[in-house]
């Protein structure tokens, strides 16, 4: 957690304070958090053993360093307001959220430690708010490669973003991939066939800017492939399907 609740009723950054400012809590569960500065790892606020808290468990450095920079580079954007970390919306807590040009929109940043089935409850939550949301995995060096293996939420994701999934670079930069599907050539015992591969082909699209090229969309609810994607309101990139070229 980046952000908790000083004792007056204030909400902090944890490069705002330091520990003699506390006593600190975390906004969901009401307990007391304990303020970690060092020298590596950013500042942040660390819930005590044991841990009940869904916000209490899972965040990385790279998630935390990866939130910081979005609300860095987003806060000093002239067509951003109200830019606001780790908001409280009772059921749910964007790790970034804001007005981009006018519209309302929280971003996730996505690593593996988050099941699916808080993915799908948190985009219907939004969804009910009248909140777009945008689910913002890392960008990693195996997308460089040949052929990548998605996990089970980046299939998710895939369907849900139209046949992309966005990768967060840096600042407000972001990269839009899609999964070609990749087919192994098989032999069998009276003919040759093709079985489809679990691993993709992910292509590139064009770095795109969360205020300058992403537009709000309403997307239908669908199903398919095991996967089933509910009405939800999505914050898309605006350009064309650049892997059908």
């Amino acid at each position: 957690m980046l952000t908790a609740v000083r004792d007056d009723g204030q909400k902090v950054a944890a490069w705002e304070v330091e520990r003699k400012d506390g006593p600190f809590t975390c906004f969901c569960c009401k307990q007391i958090v304990r303020l970690k500065r060092g020298e590596i790892k950013a500042p942040h606020f660390a819930h005590l053993p044991p841990i009940t808290c869904e916000y209490g468990t899972g965040e990385s450095e790279a998630h935390r360093r990866c939130k910081i920079a979005l609300y860095e580079s987003l806060v000093i954007n002239p067509r951003v307001n109200k830019c606001e970390m780790e908001r409280n919306l009772i059921t749910v807590r964007p790790d970034v959220s804001a007005y981009i040009n006018d519209v309302p929109i929280a971003i996730e940043v996505q690593l593996s430690n988050l099941s699916l089935a808080r993915i799908q409850y948190r985009t219907m939550e939004y969804t009910r708010k009248g909140i777009y949301v945008l689910w913002l995995p890392i960008h990693t060096p195996e997308l460089k490669k040949e052929l990548y293996a998605p996990r089970p939420w980046e299939h998710w994701l895939h369907a849900a973003y139209f046949g992309r999934v966005y990768y967060w670079l840096e600042g407000s930069r972001v990269l839009p991939v899609h999964f070609r599907d990749y087919f192994l050539n098989m032999r069998g015992r009276t003919r040759d066939y093709q079985k489809l591969a679990r691993k993709k082909v992910p292509i590139e699209g064009n770095v795109v800017s969360l205020t300058d090229d992403f537009v709000p969309k309403q997307r239908q609810a669908w199903s398919g492939q095991h996967i089933s994607i509910p009405p939800a309101k999505l914050f898309t990139d605006s350009q064309p399907d650049w892997y059908l070229r």
